[in-house]
């Protein structure tokens, strides 16, 4: 159920209670620890709010004066636009108005499906700063699929499916961290949900660690992708090798990795990677 979309009453035996819910980021951070004790759907409803509006601050707060991405259409006259010189001189004389080449920027249209690292290490603050990772991701790109692993994967958001955006971080909050790190069954996954799509640019985006502890050699599955991007998140000289396997999935992807030091890092570099993809 998705409590943070249902009718909200408050009665004053609640008003105590509620005065006790964290707010801000708070909320966001520990959303897991307090919902596991909050049978009260009003209690649960009003830290879920609270949890999602922080996110939602967060992710806001570093997409200021940013534009959603775009790419440049060449059309013939008297389609809207700015007047595209060079092509127009590129067709053979004589240049009459109906044979004037225009541009005009329209939204890009790709399917992309975030595949999050959900396994047992993934707990508070760092489920929530992913969960501004994915609200950065969808508001530049208007729709994205979500796809979360552990020892298994699961489909949080379809693609093609819209879904509203307090929804998807919602989504995502709750989302319980368990089990081993299966990066195959992430991306085998995603692959799944990108094989429905109809769109010429289709995308996955992986966020981990880079520390696969069971499945198989995730890179064979990442060179099956049309395109896979990788964020890696943890230090660049860890002794476990995760920047050096996520940099092989991405050469495997025929896609870029981005670092992301520590979690905290990752909204911003959610966005730097945005702006470098799709050149937003």
């Amino acid at each position: 159920m998705d409590l943070d979309t249902q009718p909200f009453f408050v009665t004053p035996n609640d008003s105590a209670t509620l005065a006790a819910i964290p707010g801000g980021w708070d909320a966001a951070r520990r959303f897991r620890e307090l919902a596991r004790d909050l049978s009260h759907h009003v209690l649960l409803r009003e830290l879920t709010r609270r949890a999602v509006d922080a996110v939602l601050q967060r992710a806001r707060s570093l997409l200021k004066h940013s534009q959603r991405p775009t790419s440049l259409r060449t059309l013939a006259w008297p389609a809207r636009g700015d007047l595209d010189l060079h092509a127009t001189l590129e067709r053979p004389p004589p240049w009459t108005p109906e044979r004037t080449m225009i541009s005009r920027p329209d939204p890009r249209q790709a399917d992309v499906v975030l595949v999050l690292d959900m396994s047992l290490s993934m707990t508070g603050e760092k489920i929530a700063l992913l969960a501004v990772a994915a609200a950065i991701m969808q508001m530049k790109l208007e729709q994205v699929g979500v796809v979360t692993f552990d020892t298994t994967a699961r489909t949080l958001v379809s693609v093609g499916r819209p879904l509203q955006l307090r929804t998807m971080v919602q989504r995502v909050l709750q989302v319980s961290a368990m089990g081993y790190t299966n990066i195959c069954a992430g991306l085998r996954q995603a692959a799944e949900e990108l094989r429905r799509s109809r769109r010429k640019e289709r995308v996955a985006i992986l966020f981990t660690d880079g520390i696969g502890n069971v499945g198989w050699d995730p890179n064979r599955q990442a060179s099956l992708l049309p395109r896979l991007h990788v964020v890696h998140v943890g230090s660049s000289n860890d002794l476990h090798g995760g920047a050096r396997n996520c940099q092989r999935m991405a050469s495997a992807g025929r896609g870029h990795m981005f670092h992301a030091e520590t979690y905290d890092d990752l909204p911003a570099v959610s966005r730097q990677a945005i702006r470098r993809l799709f050149r937003a």
